[in-house]
Formats: C-alpha cells, structure tokens, sequence
C-alpha cells in the first residue's frame, strides 16, 4: 500500500488528490482486518445488538484491489464526493456495498460519479470476504422513485440523502455481475 499526492485533470477542474495505491500483495493484509471486522459483527450477536456495517475503507480497498483503481483520501479543487478513481480512464467512481442479505442503501447529496459499483458480500449467507461486483448504470439511478412523488436526482436537489435499495433494483433490472465470487486475498 503507498500513500501518494498527484496532480490531475478530472474533466475541467485542475486537482490535486491524495490517495492510496494498493499492489496485490495488500490481499493478504485486507482479509486479515477483513476477518477481524466479521469477528466484531458475530460477537455483537452474543449482545444482541445491531451488527456494525461493513467499513467502506474495507470495500473501497476491496474493490481497488480487484481493479487497480485508486482510493481518494482527500482532494482539492473541483468535485470530491467520488470514492475512488480509475487512473488509466480517468473516471471518478462510486463504491456501494452491503454484507446482508436486504440492504438499504443511502447517498449523499452531492454524490457524483462517473461509474457506480455494487459489491455484494452476502454470498448466500457466508460472509467470508468474497463478493460479486455489479456496476450499475447512472439513468436507474438518477431517475428511480424513491418516494410516490419523487425520484433520487429531486430528493439530492433538495440536499437530502436518498436512500433504497441496491439489491431491488438489480433484481429489478435483471443486472448480471462483471464479476462473482471475487477473492482479493
């Protein structure tokens, strides 16, 4: 893993991002903080208490492992509400992900990106660090109803946090998987 700052050119706007580059051998340190995190979910249940969500740095660094994109940390100059950025294409990428079997996914008011990706970690009931990866097209999400009234790009103009349901939708659309089964590790 390397911690670097460089200069880009993400469509108009001049920036300088900061971000984390992973090689192939940071598998191996993923799926160690991957198990820990799945230990603290399955003892949560002994209290029965509501188990902690998947971390997006372990699904942002998931997803960078299996695409060689890079993780942002922190940019300046221009729109930085993206969560990782594909170096070669130059695009800004949305990551979304779920460990359960129903999840209820949220977006800030002023997410963009030019790629949004589904990791699904459920798989059939094992958590176990693999997942399958979906990406989605921008138009089912931009135009879907959140509300009977109002679709997710009205609620975001309205600075609000739309929130649904990324495994509907898939199931909806009939969405298949780039990838499944995917192990970093």
């Amino acid at each position: 893993m390397e911690f670097v700052t460089n200069d880009f050119r993400i469509g108009a706007d001049a920036c300088r991002m900061e971000y984390v580059k992973f090689e192939s051998n940071d598998g191996a340190e993923w799926k160690l903080t991957f198990d820990s995190w799945r230990q603290l979910k399955i003892a949560m249940r002994e209290y029965r208490a509501r188990e902690p969500n998947i971390p997006e740095g372990l699904t942002e660094a998931a997803f960078c492992l299996w695409s060689g994109s890079v993780r942002k940390i922190k940019i300046t100059g221009g729109q930085g509400s993206f969560d990782t950025f594909n170096l070669v294409t130059k695009r800004k990428e949305q990551i979304k992900a779920c460990s359960v079997e129903s999840d209820l996914t949220s977006f800030g008011p002023n997410s963009v990106w030019d790629d949004l990706y589904f990791l699904d970690f459920y798989q059939d009931g094992a958590v176990d660090g693999k997942f399958d990866v979906f990406l989605i097209e921008s138009s089912l999400i931009y135009s879907r109803r959140i509300t009977a009234r109002k679709t997710f790009r009205e609620i975001q103009a309205e600075g609000k946090r739309p929130r649904f349901s990324l495994k509907e939708l898939i199931e909806e659309e009939s969405l298949v998987p780039l990838e499944t089964s995917v192990q970093v590790w």
